[in-house]
């Protein structure tokens, strides 16, 4: 077997905040092997954006060792940092340079040769659909050409081993499987070893590997189906007659032996804490037409179980259970054939929805959908309407 691309050996990481000490990372150790796709998984404040830091150098351990592609990261700082790609949160980009600028700034930065330049500037723009929009300022790019961007600068000098620290937070789901499809071809061409950070579970299934952070300690590391075979016979999908799914997961989460009560459409998916089948009356006593049965795991769902058995019942909860209100049909927000436009540009055209009372409605599209010109239209209705005194919006 070759040599890991990315080795921790008992590493930890304290820093000081406001007089008291903050434990980023306890005795953390793992390897990545070369070749392979790693997602680093945890929640916020989990440790994950430290773990990057160190691992490209920018950061030293308090105690432990990292290897780098074979190098001290401790002795060696620099000749880490030369041999690896590294896109920080944000995609670590210059907003007021154009992307042909940004490109050249990194190249000057990664030491990539005048002679080389030409050709990896055209294969990463053909590669990223950047080609006709070299000229364009960096902030005035969408989230998902930003993303994209930030990836071809990391992958200028075509680098062993690839850090990606959240790269598809808050950019839409077309970007996301775009940027996959980008790394993917980077590590089947090349060769490359990637460890990417992220918050989403389903791209955490896409991994061929996943490390579990959670309050700066290791809970665990493999493949994505491994963690799912954990939580085999555990996981059940309920529904009840005459019960509303927010009612029924409401009621659901406080029974006892559940873990996790998640609503999906019509029905609630639990997490129990062991794998024994529940009974209609132990879960919803005196509730008739329960249907219980049982369902195939997936990642979230030994995610979430590793996960709360290292939180208090103090702690935030992964799933909110929502309590209808009364009135649960009343329509508080109405919007028919709403439109919108900036000169020519037709930002919003022609959208009609409605929001009822006790209901979370998600308005999805791609970025420069429309989405974010709808919610400043919607909030600039509210405001006017409070002003004169109306308390409907």
């Amino acid at each position: 077997m070759n040599a890991a691309a990315l080795i921790f050996s008992a590493v930890s990481k304290t820093f000081r905040s406001e007089g008291r000490q903050v434990q980023a990372l306890e005795e953390v150790s793992f390897a990545i092997q070369p070749g392979r796709v790693t997602g680093l998984i945890g929640p916020d404040g989990a440790g994950k954006t430290t773990l990057m830091r160190l691992a490209a150098g920018l950061l030293l351990p308090d105690t432990g060792a990292i290897s780098v592609l074979g190098l001290d990261s401790r002795a060696r700082p620099l000749a880490v940092q030369s041999c690896i790609g590294y896109m920080p949160q944000r995609f670590g980009l210059y907003e007021d340079l154009s992307v042909q600028e940004n490109l050249d700034l990194y190249a000057d930065l990664q030491g990539v040769a005048m002679t080389e330049r030409s050709a990896r500037y055209a294969q990463l723009m053909r590669m990223t659909g950047l080609d006709p929009f070299t000229r364009r300022l960096a902030g005035r790019l969408s989230g998902g050409m930003k993303q994209k961007l930030g990836l071809a600068c990391a992958l200028l000098r075509a680098p062993q081993l690839l850090l990606l620290d959240e790269p598809t937070v808050g950019v839409d789901p077309v970007s996301r499987r775009e940027l996959w499809q980008i790394v993917y071809r980077q590590v089947q061409e090349t060769g490359m070893s990637v460890l990417l950070s992220t918050a989403y579970l389903d791209e955490a299934e896409r991994c061929d590997e996943v490390i579990l952070l959670h309050q700066g300690k290791l809970l665990g590391q493999g493949e994505p189906a491994q963690f799912s075979r954990s939580v085999a016979g555990r996981i059940f999908q309920v529904s009840a007659k005459g019960l509303s799914h927010r009612r029924l997961q409401a009621q659901l989460s406080r029974a006892p032996g559940v873990l996790d009560a998640l609503s999906e459409g019509e029905t609630v998916r639990l997490v129990m804490t062991a794998p024994v089948a529940p009974t209609a009356e132990a879960l919803l006593p005196g509730q008739a037409d329960v249907d219980i049965a049982p369902v195939a795991p997936r990642f979230e769902d030994a995610f979430v179980a590793r996960l709360k058995k290292h939180r208090s019942e103090g702690e935030t909860r992964l799933s909110i259970a929502l309590k209808n209100k009364t009135g649960d049909g009343d329509v508080v927000i109405r919007v028919d054939k709403l439109q919108r436009r900036f000169g020519d540009f037709i930002a919003v055209n022609n959208v009609s929805f409605s929001v009822r009372r006790g209901e979370i409605f998600g308005l999805l599209g791609a970025n420069g959908a429309g989405k974010s010109t709808t919610f400043r239209m919607l909030r600039s209705v509210t405001c006017q309407r409070r002003r004169t005194g109306c308390s409907r919006s």
